[in-house]
């Protein structure tokens, strides 16, 4: 069953990613009003929790936030996080952002590392980096150095023209690695203070869950009241144009639920599948939204998961 719920959450988080890509095409604006949907479904998991009996007092969660202040890193890494994979759009298309933005484990991994050597536990940190470990750590690495050089579709045009757009189009190749790769620090930093600075007990507990959501829905409120100081009209995310955004944000409310269930199943199972769920999304995009990557990119994105995959064995 741990496989049928990660391939479903898989295949939804597809759908998640090409309507954000539809969503978020021509400004990075786009992104802070993608957030807005966010919020508005993380709304509607609060009021869920209520209809399902949860005591008014859990959604107040005062008591929680004061005892460990350190649960307010969580919305906010994961915020800060989908606002730098949503960014990434406006450069690169979903094949290159999803497995760039995969390799979140490498960060969780040089967080837990950097911890443990703080607190004096160095020799854990040390016993970190196994023979797997390492090949994957230079898969990841190799693959980020070598990709922005390599030669696209553009650049086998002939011409001026063509070069000048090649030019441009590199420049923007590089922006989106970046932000994709900033998305994924924030990614693994959410999982090293969920996983170290939390633990599990607080994140699978419900008054976590209703904190995080609750923070998540305030942020997204002041997103909200940005955009309406910045164009000085208030904006209306339930207008028919804003279509994308709300199909994009179902998927991931499914895609979530349907990971929650995989993890429930057999943890490390869910954990590997997802880090390979990048291929599913290189084919979406070549098929769905006529992405074209050279053989020897598409060969290079494909290494890069590999060393996501063999980084969350290890």
């Amino acid at each position: 069953m741990a496989i049928v719920f990660t391939l479903l959450s898989m295949l939804m988080v597809c759908g998640e990613d090409l309507y954000e890509k539809k969503a978020v095409s021509s400004r990075v604006e786009d992104a802070l009003k993608t957030l807005v949907w966010y919020g508005i479904f993380n709304a509607v998991v609060l009021c869920a929790l209520l209809l399902f009996g949860l005591d008014e007092t859990s959604l107040m969660p005062h008591e929680l936030i004061l005892n460990k202040p350190v649960v307010l890193l969580n919305p906010i890494c994961s915020y800060t996080c989908l606002f730098f994979a949503l960014a990434a759009y406006k450069y690169v298309g979903v094949s290159v952002r999803n497995t760039f933005a995969n390799v979140d484990g490498l960060f969780y991994i040089l967080f837990l590392v950097i911890y443990h050597v703080l607190t004096g536990n160095a020799g854990f940190a040390a016993r970190l980096f196994t023979p797997t470990m390492a090949i994957g750590l230079i898969l990841i690495l190799g693959v980020t150095i070598i990709y922005p050089s390599l030669k696209d579709h553009q650049e086998e045009k002939q011409g001026q023209l063509a070069s000048e757009a090649a030019g441009s189009s590199k420049t923007a190749l590089k922006i989106g690695i970046a932000l994709a790769i900033v998305s994924a620090l924030f990614d693994g930093a959410d999982s090293f203070v969920s996983s170290v600075l939390i633990g599990d007990k607080i994140v699978d507990s419900v008054e976590f869950i209703a904190a995080n959501t609750l923070v998540q829905v305030i942020i997204s409120v002041f997103v909200w009241i940005y955009l309406w100081i910045r164009h000085k009209k208030i904006y209306n995310p339930f207008r028919k144009t804003e279509k994308y955004r709300f199909i994009s944000q179902a998927f991931s409310a499914a895609g979530d639920l349907s990971y929650i269930f995989a993890l429930s199943g057999d943890a490390l199972l869910g954990v590997v599948l997802w880090n390979a769920f990048p291929v599913l999304d290189i084919l979406g995009a070549r098929i769905l939204m006529k992405e074209k990557l050279t053989q020897t990119q598409y060969l290079v994105l494909f290494i890069l998961i590999i060393g996501a995959v063999l980084v969350s064995i290890s």
